[in-house]
């Protein structure tokens, strides 16, 4: 029978919180798919590190930043340890990067440390970690450094002191001039 990367989650006794988390964000039949998939799958002890009050926000909606944490954890591809190098960047299906880090014998994915490696299944592989992923956090700030139109807002926002507060949780909305205009205040 065809074993999938979602067989590999649901038949780990150390993935109940995975499971959990994969079927009330609706990911079950996605990872059940064609692939190929490479997982990079927590623990329950990885998700105990989590706060419970944040770990019970995250299930109580399913469909928001718990899928975005968990499609952190999964790449539209497979690469089985030996396809991985040191400082390599992977994207994952949620659109961010993770890194790779090989030192002394042990792989990094993040700060997360790849406990089991190559678990081959029929439409990808599973790499057990001992740390949940969080995807990098951007802000209204990250935007505005990013832009190649808002090179004058930069200083602006640095000057006034407020890159701080907007680095901060928020939520913030900023309408952000762009440089023509500031170039057409006199």
């Amino acid at each position: 029978p065809r074993e999938t990367v979602v067989d590999v989650i649901v038949n780990s006794e150390v993935h109940t919180t995975l499971e959990t988390a994969v079927g009330a964000a609706g990911l079950v039949e996605t990872l059940d798919g064609d692939g190929p998939f490479t997982v990079f799958a927590p623990t329950d002890d990885a998700f105990a590190a989590i706060p419970d009050t944040t770990l019970n926000a995250l299930l109580a909606d399913p469909m928001g930043a718990l899928t975005d944490i968990l499609l952190y954890h999964v790449v539209g591809a497979s690469a089985l340890s030996t396809d991985l190098s040191d400082g390599q960047m992977i994207t994952t299906l949620n659109g961010k990067d993770v890194t790779v880090t090989i030192s002394n014998d042990s792989v990094f994915i993040n700060d997360a440390l790849v406990t089991m490696e190559d678990i081959e299944t029929d439409n990808g592989v599973v790499h057990v970690i001992d740390a949940v992923l969080l995807p990098p956090r951007e802000t209204v700030v990250d935007v505005i450094v990013n832009s190649e139109v808002h090179t004058t807002l930069e200083p602006a926002v640095g000057a006034a002191g407020l890159v701080e507060t907007l680095d901060g949780e928020g939520p913030f909305t900023v309408f952000a001039p762009t440089d023509d205009a500031f170039a057409a205040i006199p």
